[in-house]
């Protein structure tokens, strides 16, 4: 039997049975010539993935160092909600603001550089 990243494992008694392989798989061929690519998408997915995590981590961190100024308790009163509501939708519209000038910026530089072809 194959171990579970497709390596030996378990006992197989000298037989190779590939029908019982229990390897993981993503349902995704990596084996063509294409592979390599995707592999690529797929990690920058991850990077992309794990750069919002650590954004609402961070902005999570500076909401309660804001907003939780008393001992922490069950349940937020009603100035540390409207506080944590203000902190993120500061946030929200900051980001979007950014975004919106990255994507200007990107546009024009693009637009730019299919004048000078």
């Amino acid at each position: 039997m194959a171990g579970w990243f497709g390596g030996g494992g378990g006992d197989n008694n000298g037989s190779d049975n590939s029908t019982g392989d229990k390897s993981f798989s993503t349902g995704e061929d990596f084996s063509g010539g294409g592979g390599a690519a995707e592999l690529q998408q797929m990690s920058m997915m991850l990077q992309q993935q794990m750069l919002i995590q650590q954004v609402i981590n961070d902005l999570s961190d500076r909401s309660y160092e804001k907003c939780i100024t008393s001992r922490p308790s069950d349940t937020l009163n009603g100035t540390q909600v409207a506080c944590i509501s203000s902190t993120v939708n500061k946030w929200l519209d900051t980001n979007e603001f950014i975004n919106g000038r990255l994507g200007k910026k990107a546009q024009q530089q693009q637009q730019q550089g299919g004048q000078q072809y």
